[in-house]
């Protein structure tokens, strides 16, 4: 019997070989990177992830974990002959105990929000991709998001989890005690490993108390250098819960796309901060800008109106072709000279290619978005061109003292630049790490090393 015979014969589980079944599962986000062909194993309990997890360990066939597959750099595209393991069958949410939720890894942000809205919580990992992106997704990408400043990436969010492991055994850390300094701490490693090391199933989430009416505040700064300078300010606000930043460009991009006339000036930079409650700004925020410069959205309606102007930069991007992104992360002290560099290093490689900038303002997170200007002869760069352009910008990251990643992992896409950054002797012992938790290399390989 074949390999896709046995997995059909595994209780609780779906299987899809056929090309039309399975191409959802084998092209990234964001249309650029393809796989396959693979077969999809659609498991419902944890028993039927380590059947399978068993399955494909005798068959010696390599194994691609698969959440709401919005990954930005390939990192859940499947080789050829690969299984991948479709968890978003495992949806259950269980109960509040102890200011933490166990859901499995297939419930979306989204989802997951919803329940602890309904009980006066947030889960505090709050991503644009929300309503396809998964719990189990975030935890395996250490996803971060915009309100990072308050509750941190998805590691302080994590209180526990449970994971298959490459041969099929079952690793439960759902519940480990508060104070428990008993050897090494496998669900930290877990975290931000990408599908590497195990196939996580289930998370135990920590929950915070919701915040009350929320306040946004947009400043329209004439240059980055001039938002950089008032971070330290605007950091200082009491009930801050995010500080994000958009290039003015990508603001009247935005405006463009939606039909909606931006109420600042798009010649520098905006800032978007949200605050729980109504803060005590007005002496703060006078000192920086005039008055022409500064929205206040109070209520609900006037902070969707606000906040559009950067929450949905991708969807404005998308629509105008397919864009080389890259999330990238520089100290803030260098922050303006680095945005200055990668919009030149870009010029310098093709001057027909339009970037828009946004990103995570308190954190120095640039999401680079690339696009063919308007006389390129197609939506997409050929790839030899997008691989330039990535290299170009990445080069200047890492000149700033950046990192290649400040989100979105690795994945397949940014393999080489893991050992420029981190450097040998670090990727050397990441590798042994590897070994020792799947030792037969089955687990998403080509994520984080090649070969």
């Amino acid at each position: 019997m074949d390999l896709a015979g046995t997995l059909r014969e595994i209780a609780d589980c779906s299987v899809l070989s056929d090309d039309g079944a399975v191409a959802g599962y084998v092209t990234d986000w964001t249309g650029r990177w393809r796989g396959g062909p693979a077969i999809v194993a659609r498991p419902r309990t944890v028993a039927a992830v380590a059947a399978v997890m068993a399955a494909c360990a005798r068959a010696g066939v390599a194994v691609v974990p698969q959440g709401g597959n919005t990954g930005l750099v390939a990192g859940s595209v499947p080789p050829a002959g690969a299984v991948v393991l479709s968890l978003s069958s495992l949806d259950a949410i269980g109960e509040v105990t102890d200011g933490a939720v166990t859901a499995g890894a297939g419930v979306t942000l989204a989802a997951l929000e919803s329940f602890a809205a309904a009980r006066g919580l947030t889960c505090g990992l709050s991503l644009a991709s929300g309503e396809s992106a998964t719990v189990g997704g975030a935890a395996a990408t250490n996803a971060g998001g915009a309100e990072v400043l308050r509750y941190g990436s998805a590691r302080a969010r994590i209180a526990g989890l449970r994971a298959v492991l490459s041969d099929g055994a079952v690793l439960d850390r759902r519940r480990p005690p508060a104070k428990d300094n008993t050897g090494y701490d496998l669900v930290d490693q877990l975290v931000g490993s990408e599908g590497t090391l195990a196939v996580i199933t289930d998370v135990t989430w920590r929950l915070d108390a919701a915040p009350g009416e929320r306040t946004v505040l947009v400043l329209a700064f004439p240059s980055v250098v001039d938002a950089v300078a008032a971070v330290p300010a605007l950091r200082g606000l009491p009930g801050l819960l995010a500080l994000e930043w958009s290039d003015g460009a990508a603001v009247a991009r935005v405006a463009a796309h939606l039909g909606a006339p931006a109420p600042l000036p798009t010649d520098g930079c905006w800032v978007f901060a949200e605050f729980d409650g109504a803060p005590e700004a007005a002496g703060v925020v006078a000192g920086l800008l005039p008055d022409n410069r500064i929205a206040v959205g109070a209520g609900p309606e006037d902070r969707i109106r606000l906040w559009r102007y950067r929450a949905r930069t991708t969807e404005a991007v998308n629509a105008a072709g397919v864009p080389v992104k890259l999330d990238v992360g520089v100290p803030l002290e260098d922050f303006a000279a680095a945005q200055e560099a990668i919009v030149g290093a870009v010029a310098a490689v093709s001057p027909d290619v339009e970037p828009v900038l946004f990103g995570h303002l308190a954190e120095g997170n640039v999401h680079v978005n690339l696009l063919p200007g308007p006389t390129a002869p197609a939506r997409r760069f050929p790839e030899e061109l997008a691989e330039r352009l990535e290299a170009a910008v990445l080069g200047q990251v890492l000149a700033h003292g950046g990192t290649v990643s400040a989100e979105h992992g690795i994945g397949r896409a940014k393999v080489p630049w893991l050992a420029r950054q981190r450097g040998a002797d670090q990727v050397a012992l990441m590798r042994r790490l590897k070994g020792a938790w799947d030792p037969s290399g089955l687990l998403n390989p080509g994520v984080l090393f090649d070969g």
